[in-house]
């Protein structure tokens, strides 16, 4: 009885929490910060810290870009992500019309096509840093969360996400190396590690 009474509760509280999105409640579903993205065009953000050090806001200027600085490309499509089961998904309707470049394999047996790159902006030794993480294909929308490290970009190459970390990814045109398609980018979309 005391259990039907406390359901009862919980959903009449989830009918006028004014949610929109059935995972959001009990969170705050008034927040921009959302899996479907933030408004970055002010380049300014409001994040929850994860550690005492970690600034509160996030602000695309103060970032220190380790491969191209794309924070003038047009945000031309909206990035939404999931993650869970290992597995990272960063859905971009319309990339799939992004120019595609030929790169080598990482084996150097094939060449592959590539049309963007994924971002990952981090705060690390006390300060933002943004580099590319992944080649994507025009039709792939997820790759393996242990690929997320930004693996050949110091000093974030030392950088590993902890549970409850929060951080930013974005995509764009080709974007690391002297590889180049398209003068675009996504939105930025705040996650928080699993």
């Amino acid at each position: 009885m005391k259990f039907s009474i406390r359901i009862a509760f919980l959903l009449s509280m989830l009918a006028v929490s004014g949610c929109s999105e059935m995972w959001c409640w009990p969170f705050d579903c008034s927040s921009e910060e959302t899996s479907t993205g933030i408004d970055d065009s002010g380049n300014t953000t409001p994040t929850t810290p994860t550690t005492p050090t970690t600034p509160t806001t996030f602000k695309l200027s103060d970032v220190n870009f380790l491969h191209k600085d794309v924070s003038g490309w047009p945000v031309t499509n909206t990035l939404t992500v999931e993650m869970g089961g290992g597995v990272i998904c960063m859905n971009v309707p319309g990339r799939e019309s992004w120019p595609t470049v030929e790169i080598p394999h990482h084996s150097g047996t094939k060449m592959v096509g590539v049309s963007a790159n994924g971002w990952i902006f981090a705060y690390h030794n006390d300060a933002w840093y943004g580099a590319t993480w992944e080649w994507w294909a025009p039709k792939t929308t997820c790759k393996p969360m242990h690929e997320m490290a930004p693996r050949k970009a110091p000093p974030l190459n030392s950088w590993e996400p902890e549970s409850g970390e929060v951080f930013y990814v974005m995509m764009s045109g080709l974007a690391r190396g002297s590889e180049s398609n398209v003068q675009k980018r996504t939105n930025i979309v705040k996650v928080v590690w699993p």
